[in-house]
This record gives structure tokens, sequence and C-alpha cells, in this order.
């Protein structure tokens, strides 16, 4: 609702924010409609023209690439499309898009990124997963800069990864190693990384030592430890 004094916003849950103004940022339309892309025998709908996985229109020796198409529409989204369509057309190499392993990142106070599924979809998806997460009010980093609100968490689906929610300042730079492990079986390579001190990538690594935590520290990993210890004594 509006008022004299500024904007209030009616929340489903908690209490009602107020500021001075709101911004409304719907989305993005494709601009199609001056094409006359149905004389080409391109078919396309409210949400723009409609391709496969190569970016190949219902005419499959035409390309649409970008915000034009349906599908995501991010700027780190387009540059990959032209990156396929180039590699499709210049090297006779067609490659896939993979929007499941896109990241996306909302650059707000503080920035929402994601990669994969959101805990919700995954266990709708899955059914039973594990949910490792560590906070920014556990990294030196974070503490010294004296902005240590978020958190990072990782959902597994056996020992698959399959989805990664951050929140906090500059997420957006930290998402990079998660979209490349992203359905991949091992968090060893980010645990075994040497992440510089103090950094808010040491993060990553904490969100990863916790998938071997309970290994590490297990009753055979400490009688383990014992025996190894007693073997050493002169």
């Amino acid at each position: 609702s509006c008022a004299p004094e500024g904007v209030l916003l009616e929340l489903t849950a908690g209490e009602p924010i107020r500021g001075s103004h709101l911004l409304v940022a719907a989305g993005r339309r494709p601009n199609v409609d001056e094409l006359r892309l149905d004389l080409a025998g391109v078919v396309a709908d409210q949400n723009g023209i409609n391709v496969d996985a190569y970016r190949r229109t219902s005419r499959k020796h035409i390309f649409a690439i970008g915000d034009c198409r349906a599908g995501p529409r991010f700027t780190h989204a387009a540059g990959r499309d032209g990156a396929l369509v180039t590699r499709t057309i210049g090297f006779g190499l067609p490659a896939r898009a993979h929007d499941d392993t896109l990241p996306g990142v909302i650059f707000t106070d503080p920035e929402l990124a994601q990669v994969g599924l959101t805990e919700e979809a995954a266990r709708a998806r899955h059914g039973h997963v594990r949910v490792l997460r560590a906070f920014f009010s556990e990294n030196d980093r974070a503490l010294v800069d004296d902005d240590a609100d978020g958190f990072i968490k990782v959902i597994r689906a056996g020992p698959r990864i399959v989805g990664v929610t951050l929140v906090g300042a500059s997420v957006g730079e930290l998402v990079l190693p998660w979209t490349m492990l992203l359905g991949k079986a091992s968090l060893w390579s980010l645990f075994g990384t040497v992440v510089p001190y103090p950094t808010r990538s040491e993060l990553s690594k904490a969100v990863a030592f916790a998938a071997y935590e309970p290994i590490v520290f297990s009753r055979k990993a400490r009688a383990w430890a014992q025996l190894l210890a007693r073997l050493r004594r002169p």
C-alpha cells in the first residue's frame, strides 16, 4: 500500500516492511512481434522463440540466442548461448545448453546466488536429501568486514550435489566452484583446496568439510588414530 510517508509492504509471514520507494522488476519480454517469424516457419509464443537444447528453432538451420528465445534471461546465459552456437556453426561441434547448471544471482543486499535445485525443489524431486550449511558468522573475513549475515547451503541427493544456495555479501563471487561441482559426487577437491586467509571463500571449504566431518571424527577414525599413535611409540 502507498502512504504519504512512503510504501508499506505487507508480507505473508513476518512484520511489514516500510520504505520510500518500491521497485517492481517483472522481468523481460521478447520483442519479436515485428520480425514476421511465421514467414520463415519459425515458431514463437508469448515466452519467445521456441528453441531446443542446441538453441535451434523449429527451422533447424536457424538459431535463436539470448533474451529473444524462451528460457532463462541472464546476460551470462546469452553469452553461453553465443559460444555454443559459434561452436556448432563454426566448428561443426554441436553442444547442448544445460540450464539446470546455470547459476543466477540477485544483486540485493544481501546478495542471493543459486545454482541447481533449491532445498524445496530437491526434496520434491528426490525425496530424501542431505543439507550442509556453513554461516558467515563463523568466517573471519566476514567478521572483520562487519558484514557476517548469510550462509552457504549445499543440497545432496545421495552422493551427488543437486543444488547450492548462497546468501550474503558478494556471494555472486563465490558461486563459481559450486557451478563446477554441481551434479558431481565428491566434495573432496574443494575440501582439499588451499584457500587464502582471511577470505569469504573459506566458507565454501568449510561447508565441503562438513560433508566429511562425520567420517573424520567417527569412532573408527579415532580408533585408527589411537592405533597409529601406539605403533609410533618408541
